[in-house]
């Protein structure tokens, strides 16, 4: 019974979830409620006798409650204690289980155990069942052979192909009987020649059918006679055969003298031994042949897939006889003609020799993963198909594999006479004979589609992509173009070779510079300067070499541009040491191992700033700076033109050193650090030895002008007044000067950068502007005085104006100015100074150039200037 109905209250009231007690009262209590809100009155009875017979209920339900409690536990401890006790039981149960379980699989590995040892006592069996029938079948041929008697061998040579290749492997194993028993009893001398003079004929013969097929072109009897062979003895007498007749061994180009061969390409090649010229192209006669050597490869593969069990062997003793014999024999020809004539042509032939000989390697090694390594995959894996153990493309490791090999398949063939339904899996040499030709039909069908390397991977099983670029033959092919240059690049062959020729190629082209300066040297040391500009050797030499390398004094001549002059630095030379240098790197880089490029560049580069800086910059701006010490004589503003080279020399090695060098030592710090650190060293001696000239030169070209106004004369400023001329012109030393100082600003314009032009010209400008402060208050001007000075200061300013620098525009209109002292009035001349740009002057100065004037002397002139 549920409880809530005692109470009058819905059905499951005390099982919600949401029980409240406030509730419960209220409701219990809820006919009382009504009753008191309409009596509008408490009586507290009514509710008193309702709570005390809820309560009596609730007593009744909880003893209830509890007795249905209690009864519920005790339930529930039985159920337990039972279902412990199940549990218990069936444990035990599963650990009986499992013991029997254990039992049963020690029984079964045990009868598994005795079922192997069985069965390898039953495969020994029968391989010591197998060797007993071969062993058997070969003492009858001994015995027979011993007899004279050849006639079941040669009843099996007339049953072709299969007969052959039968009769191949017994010979091979009676020869292997012959040589483990050389010392047997004398009985056996017949067998033993027997055996010898038969197996001589064989191999005889099939040797003589091999090449007569090979000439009528018959692959099937080809590959009849190959596979014979390399049952008999590995096949290495046929694969001799077909290489010694092969026609690319025996061409009209290869059977020539190969003196007269290169005697053709080096006519071909003019130019090689010269420095100013590129690298010639590889030699056409080494092209040739390597084009011939593609060819070649890739049409005989055709034949050596089809015809040999083991091509890739083949190809690979092909390939040792091409690059041994054909290839090393010529370029030994060709390297030796060529270090005979110079050091230079024996490097740029090894060089492209060594490029051209990458490329073939790369186009044989491209052939070889696509077509090559896929086909040989195709025939490995035709063989592995069949049950048979040993194929056709492997030789027999030793003669008791041979001889058990040969025992199966006999007591296969045996078998399979007896009843096929016996032995479904018999497969005979036929059945290994006609796998290998599916396989090879099915290469055949894939290499005439469009690609080739697609098709034949797909026959493999393999994507395009896998192991794209390496095949079997990759390995060796590096190894034979190594073999090749081993001699001339092993150790540090090469690199004393191109050290040597690289020192000797800057000494030939410095020696007009060296010896220019030799003669200026030797000549008197007023004339040390004309010999830098104007030597007549080095000049001969100097043309000759820029005739083969843009001339660039030339172009800049044209260009109107100062021309680089002869016995001195030149970009010309320079640009042609850094091209040497570069052609240099590039066979380093071509010619050295991979680990070594690093060193071999650095290595190169210390040689090339070697020279460039002690042999050839600092000596040259020694002479220069050397040249600028005489003051006594005009300095050549030509001078400029050297700062301009020099500084165009230092850009080029600069960008040399990114372009070409940089790359190759870039990977390896500490070279990079040496190289930069000595890079920057010659390029800071550079800067230094530029600075300190350009500023001699200055010094120089200002003390020239002080040398010119020095020639003014005490009356050049207090002219007659009919001297038109000094009006008009001004004086000679102020035309001197202005020419002078234009001359001095095209030099720089032409031969300077901006910032250096504008420290030049402003150095030039402000010692001139201090010159003409101090000269001209040395002079007595007149009236007529002042308009010739009023001429020299403006040919001043105009030449100082050309400079562009405001600063200078600025301090010589103030000495345009100035200059107007000597013409105003000495009415207007208190104001002139006291009220124009003269007032900011120090009046000390204002004072010295007044007392100049020619009537500035006057009492009252004075007196009203102060």
């Amino acid at each position: 019974m549920d409880p809530s109905r005692a109470f009058g209250l819905p059905e499951g009231y005390f099982a919600q979830t949401g029980f409240s007690a406030d509730a419960f009262i209220e409701q219990i209590s809820l006919v009382d409620l009504e009753f008191a809100k309409k009596n509008s009155m408490f009586e507290p009875k009514p509710f008193v006798r309702t709570f005390e017979r809820a309560l009596e209920k609730l007593l009744a339900s909880q003893g209830e409650l509890g007795g249905k409690i209690a009864q519920l536990e005790r339930s529930t401890k039985t159920y337990a204690e039972d279902h412990r006790k199940k549990m218990a039981r069936l444990k035990q149960t599963f650990a009986t289980v499992g013991s029997s379980f254990e039992r049963l699989e020690t029984q079964i590995s045990e009868v598994g155990s005795n079922t192997i040892r069985i069965g390898e006592q039953l495969d020994t069996v029968a391989k010591e069942k197998d060797r007993a029938e071969a062993i058997k079948e070969l003492v009858e041929f001994y015995a027979e052979l011993n007899e004279g008697n050849t006639s079941r061998l040669d009843e099996l040579l007339d049953g072709g192909s299969e007969g052959m290749i039968k009769v191949a492997h017994t010979l091979r194993r009676l020869n292997t009987i012959v040589v483990d028993n050389q010392y047997s009893a004398p009985t056996d001398t017949l067998a033993k020649r027997q055996i010898e003079i038969y197996s001589e004929n064989f191999e005889k013969n099939m040797l003589e059918n091999f090449e007569a097929a090979y000439r009528e072109n018959d692959i099937h009897n080809m590959s009849i006679a190959a596979r014979t062979l390399d049952a008999f003895n590995g096949g290495v007498s046929v694969v001799k055969a077909y290489i010694n007749q092969h026609p690319f061994f025996l061409s009209s180009m290869i059977s020539q003298s190969q003196d007269s061969i290169a005697e053709a390409s080096y006519q071909s090649m003019e130019g090689i031994s010269d420095i100013s010229h590129s690298p010639p192209a590889p030699d056409r006669w080494l092209a040739q042949l390597y084009a011939d050597t593609r060819d070649v490869m890739f049409k005989d593969w055709a034949v050596i897939s089809k015809v040999f069990p083991r091509p890739i062997e083949v190809m690979q003793q092909l390939l040792k006889r091409v690059f041994e014999q054909t290839i090393q024999s010529y370029l030994e020809t060709l390297l030796g003609r060529a270090e005979r004539q110079s050091k230079l042509a024996f490097l740029r032939v090894l060089s492209s020799s060594h490029i051209e000989t990458r490329k073939l390697i790369e186009d044989l090694q491209r052939f070889d993963a696509e077509t090559v390594t896929p086909a040989v995959t195709v025939l490995e894996s035709a063989r592995r198909s069949g049950n048979v153990p040993q194929g056709l493309l492997d030789m027999p490791s030793s003669a008791q594999t041979s001889s058990a090999q040969f025992s199966r398949s006999r007591a296969k063939k045996v078998t399979s006479r007896r009843g096929r339904d016996a032995d479904q899996n018999a497969i005979d040499d036929d059945d290994d004979l006609d796998d290998e030709a599916a396989a090879r039909d099915r290469l055949g069908e894939a290499k005439s589609g469009v690609s080739s390397a697609a098709a034949i991977a797909a026959l493999i099983g393999r994507s395009e992509g896998d192991n794209a670029g390496v095949g079997l033959l990759h390995g060796f092919l590096n190894r034979c173009c190594d073999d090749l240059f081993e001699s001339y690049v092993a150790g540090s062959n090469y690199m004393r070779a191109e050290q040597a020729h690289l020192k000797e190629a800057f000494r030939q082209m410095l020696v007009p510079f060296t010896r220019a300066r030799a003669e200026r040297h030797s000549s008197s040391r007023g004339n040390a300067l004309l010999g830098i500009f104007n030597s007549v050797t080095g000049g001969a030499n100097a043309a000759a070499l820029a005739s083969g390398a843009n001339n660039v004094g030339s172009a800049s001549a044209a260009s109107g541009q100062p021309a680089e002059f002869e016995g001195t630095v030149t970009a010309t030379t320079a640009r042609v040491l850094l091209q040497v240098h570069a052609e240099a790197i590039a066979r380093g880089v071509e010619l050295e191992n991979d680990g070594l490029v690093t060193e071999c560049v650095a290595s190169l580069t210390s040689i090339l700033l070697s020279t460039l800086g002690d042999e050839y910059l600092f000596p040259a701006l020694e002479d220069v700076l050397e040249s600028l010490q005489d003051l006594r004589q005009e300095p050549d503003l030509r001078t400029f033109g050297i700062i301009r080279v020099a500084n165009i020399v230092v850009r080029l090695v600069q960008m040399h050193f990114q372009r070409a060098i940089v790359p190759f030592v870039g990977a390896s710090s500490y070279v990079y650090r040496d190289m930069v650190a000595e890079k920057n060293q010659l390029m800071s001696r550079v800067e230094m030895s530029l600075n300190l000239i350009s500023n001699k030169l200055v010094g120089a070209c200002t003390q020239w002008i002080m040398g010119i106004l020095a020639k003014q004369r005490k009356g050049d400023f207090r002219p007659a007044d009919d001297d038109y001329t000094a009006f008009e012109m001004g004086t000679q030393p102020c035309r001197q000067c202005a020419d002078y100082l234009h001359r001095i600003e095209r030099a720089c314009r032409q031969s300077m950068g901006v910032e250096n032009q504008e420290r030049v010209l402003t150095d030039v400008g402000i010692t001139l502007h201090r010159m003409l402060m101090e000269h001209l208050r040395k002079f007595v001007v007149s009236v007529a005085g002042g308009l010739v000075l009023v001429k020299d200061v403006s040919k001043y300013r105009e030449a100082i104006s050309s400079f562009a620098i405001p600063a200078l525009n600025e301090k010589f209109s103030i000495l345009q100015d100035i200059s107007n002292i000597f013409v105003v009035q000495p009415a207007a001349l208190k104001s002139l100074l006291d009220e124009g740009p003269l007032a900011r002057l120090d009046r000390a100065t204002v004072q010295g150039f007044v007392q100049m004037r020619e009537d500035g002397r006057t009492s009252s002139l004075v007196r009203q200037f102060l």
